[in-house]
């Protein structure tokens, strides 16, 4: 009973000496405004929360069934592994991808790919060899330019093989200056066919589906200021944004829609209240489809800037993200849009809501790469280890 006397009063002189203190220091106006201003901070910080990047500072914050891997890179930086950290659900089994390297005395170069393949992603990491001194570096896919990003350890770069590509040797080649001579180094990739899947019955999406209500007067001008915003988007020029970073875009892993899966939608117009069928549209699905329900969480795949975040006539809510040389990642149909243009965001961090606005027979959320002018399957890129 002694005891929880001393307690209590112990407790009850604690609060009344902390009361008098804080009113010391409001009767201070200028105390009073500092605590009022940092008050209001950690509520405005606190409601951004679903903004927040999963990792932070290094430590990996994760959501709920979401896990952390690392993807180890062949070449070594002073005798360390290098890795880049991907964060995934964890039912999404990572794929190792398939390695080249060919080297000479001057310099090594290594592609990644989680598959030589149309469709897919392609990055590669050039170290030069024995402290030589390499300038004016350049590499080329089939005659096209690859950009390079200068790092601590050498340069890297990213580039698509195209849905459409023939299969069979594609050539590589390294041009570059040592001693003042030019100098090259060459080889091949072998390109392997896809065989993408075809629907056999066609798409029916709704209103989207009447010719008379695509091409209605009232939707005209509207249309064409989509076009316009998403290629003002597309047009955007920045320099390579992506660290060592990446996440895939949902919070869970269920694939609705496959990419390059080729579509036919239905069409038709009305006379006399009745549908007249009209010959269907074909189309190449230039994304994924993954499933989610109203309001889940959208992830960015990877560092970046928001270049378009608009209601769209076809697309819905979209997001288009620049991540540098003119890598693009977008998001469609979505619930609510989180970020704003101009806005930069980091890999793992919520841009949006799951949903089924615009051309969409349900929630789900659509995620694309476009890669210069080439599309490929969005999730070909988690596969490779892109280092900073």
């Amino acid at each position: 009973m002694c005891t929880n006397n001393i307690v209590n009063n112990i407790i009850i002189i604690y609060v009344k000496e902390t009361i008098n203190l804080w009113g010391v220091f409001l009767r201070n106006k200028y105390i009073a405004i500092f605590v009022v201003l940092f008050l209001l901070m950690f509520i405005t910080e606190c409601s951004s929360t679903d903004r927040k990047n999963l990792y932070s500072e290094g430590t990996i914050a994760l959501s709920q069934n979401m896990e952390v891997v690392k993807n180890y890179s062949e070449l070594k930086c002073s005798g360390k592994n290098r890795y880049s950290t991907l964060i995934k659900p964890s039912d999404f089994k990572l794929v190792k991808p398939e390695i080249l390297n060919f080297n000479n005395d001057y310099i090594r170069v290594i592609l990644y790919a989680k598959n030589f393949a149309q469709g897919n992603a392609v990055y590669v990491e050039i170290e030069k060899q024995g402290g030589s001194l390499v300038s004016d570096l350049a590499f080329f896919y089939k005659d096209k330019n690859v950009p390079l990003t200068g790092t601590s350890w050498g340069f890297r770069g990213l580039w698509g093989i195209d849905p459409e590509e023939k299969p069979g040797n594609a050539p590589v080649l390294i041009r570059y200056r040592i001693n003042g001579k030019d100098q090259n180094l060459s080889s091949e990739i072998m390109i392997k066919d896809v065989k993408y899947p075809v629907s056999k019955s066609m798409l029916d999406v709704g209103k989207f589906s009447n010719k008379d209500y695509t091409s209605s007067p009232k939707f005209r001008n509207f249309i064409a200021e989509c076009s316009t915003l998403r290629k003002k988007a597309f047009n955007s020029v920045s320099e390579d944004s992506m660290q060592s970073v990446l996440a895939y875009p949902r919070d869970m892993y269920k694939i609705t829609g496959d990419f390059w899966r080729k579509r036919i939608y239905l069409n038709y117009n009305r006379k006399n209240k009745k549908r007249v069928a009209i010959e269907g549209k074909k189309n190449f699905h230039k994304g994924v489809d993954l499933k989610g329900g109203i309001g889940a969480p959208v992830f960015a795949i990877a560092d970046g800037i928001i270049v378009l975040s608009h209601s769209m006539f076809y697309e819905g809510n979209m997001i288009i993200i620049d991540h540098g040389n003119k890598v693009f990642s977008y998001y469609q149909h979505l619930n609510s849009i989180k970020v704003k243009e101009g806005e930069k965001v980091r890999a793992g961090e919520v841009i949006g809501g799951v949903g089924a606005t615009g051309i969409a027979t349900g929630p789900h959320l659509h995620v694309s790469l476009y890669i210069r002018g080439v599309y490929v399957d969005p999730l070909s890129l988690l596969s490779l280890p892109v280092s900073r």
